[in-house]
């Protein structure tokens, strides 16, 4: 299995039969919306995402990204979101969609992909994928919540924490005691880099967490890569 960060919170999962695109933000559509530049070039056009899985965690442009999805030929992937996401992926062209709620476990080839508690401005989940008995967690966007540490008491191999503190996420001083509870997990930022009105430095993550590491933008890495990183 490898992976790649395409930004912010955005993670592509492959082997060789299965894709699964975790909220790929693809576009500048928040300088559009908002007049926040992105910062990165984009890593992949969104026609060419080789995807058959979407995830998009919350209806917020960086992560249900309207001119990605409109772009990305939404009628031949099959996307995952949390229920109120339905009628706006279906606005821009999806066809194929399933509710995507706390709870909620779906399979896509070898990817168990599971909804999990995430708390947010919107409504919002975070994505637990085990993989060949591999466990990986991706926070997406949340405030800091005890109920996060029940999620981590699972002791994900890897996981992926956002540490930008704005906007209804977690600051790096929570990310860090919320990766205090996963010993031997492989813990990486997320949610950094992408606006300059809205991002972190990772290495005040990275300095203070033990087996964590930044992963380098739209890098492919092999997931036991990351892992060798305990």
């Amino acid at each position: 299995m490898k992976i790649k960060w395409l930004g912010q919170s955005g993670y592509l999962l492959w082997d060789e039969e299965t894709a699964v695109a975790i909220d790929p933000y693809l576009s500048d559509s928040v300088n559009r919306i908002a007049g926040r530049p992105r910062v990165p070039e984009i890593p992949v056009l969104p026609w060419e995402l080789k995807a058959d899985v979407v995830i998009c965690t919350h209806d917020h442009a960086d992560h249900l990204d309207p001119d990605t999805v409109a772009a990305m030929r939404p009628e031949e992937r099959m996307f995952y979101a949390p229920s109120d996401c339905l009628d706006h992926l279906r606005e821009l062209g999806a066809v194929q969609m399933a509710a995507f709620d706390q709870g909620t476990a779906v399979t896509a080839g070898k990817f168990t992909l599971e909804a999990v508690f995430a708390l947010h401005s919107v409504p919002a989940v975070g994505v637990f994928v085990t993989y060949e008995g591999k466990r990986m967690w991706f926070s997406g966007d949340t405030l800091y919540d005890p109920k996060l540490e029940q999620i981590a008491q699972r002791r994900p191999d890897l996981v992926f924490l956002c540490i930008n503190g704005k906007l209804g996420n977690m600051n790096v001083d929570e990310a860090v005691k919320l990766a205090g509870f996963m010993e031997g997990s492989v813990a990486v930022p997320a949610h950094y880099g992408m606006f300059a009105s809205n991002t972190e430095d990772p290495r005040k993550f990275t300095s203070r967490v033990e087996n964590s590491f930044e992963m380098e933008y739209n890098r492919e890495y092999t997931i036991e890569e990351l892992l060798d990183r305990r």
